[in-house]
């Protein structure tokens, strides 16, 4: 027998329903959308704070998807294991793929090695912040913030003023570096599994 998994946001009456069956909340998530003006000085702010420790963001390109493949695959054990967000152990094609269809990258890098990378991709009305990833040695130090914030620079100058992203509650650092960023939490969204 399949235990499919429902998903729904928090503020559905059927969260309530599913939990009186005897239904378990397994995982929860958020999405949030982030409105900018042209005002680009707090996002040169966070990238000037990764730089004066020596720390290097920019774009780039496809010829650096073996380094993003060796951070991803140094990354995933870490990525939260919820059925809104998954993470599989990424491919070399699949890493190629992230440039596919005008979606643009960002990296940091720290005396010349990749220890963060940002992916994004345009959709309709707005600019999907994708993923970031930054190896465990450096992260809490801000570059995950400044590798956001040099994407929505280079974004805005190509004329994009809507931003979206989202990701596992259990992530509570990505979460912070969100709101930090100015982004507005829209939506949360809760996993259950039913009872067996």
């Amino acid at each position: 027998m399949v235990r499919e998994t429902q998903i729904l946001r928090d503020a559905d009456p059927r969260c309530l329903e599913l939990e009186s069956l005897g239904y378990t909340l397994i995982g929860e998530s958020w999405g949030a959308r982030l409105s900018v003006d042209g005002d680009t000085e707090s996002f040169l702010a966070a990238i000037a704070n990764a730089n004066s420790i020596g720390v290097d963001v920019r774009e780039i390109g496809v010829d650096s998807a073996e380094e993003v493949l060796l951070l991803e695959t140094a990354n995933n054990p870490d990525y939260p294991r919820t059925p809104a967000n998954m993470r599989l152990l990424p491919t070399i094609e699949i890493i190629r793929g992230l440039w596919a269809s005008n979606n643009r990258i960002f990296g940091a890098f720290s005396d010349g090695v990749l220890v963060g990378v940002l992916a994004t991709s345009p959709r309709e009305n707005l600019v999907e912040l994708d993923f970031a990833s930054v190896l465990r040695e450096y992260r809490g130090r801000g570059f995950g913030k400044a590798l956001a914030a040099a994407a929505i620079i280079e974004w805005v100058k190509a004329g994009v003023e809507l931003f979206g992203t989202g990701g596992a509650s259990i992530n509570e650092a990505s979460l912070r570096t969100v709101i930090s960023l100015g982004f507005d939490v829209k939506e949360r969204w809760r996993s259950y599994q039913p009872p067996l």
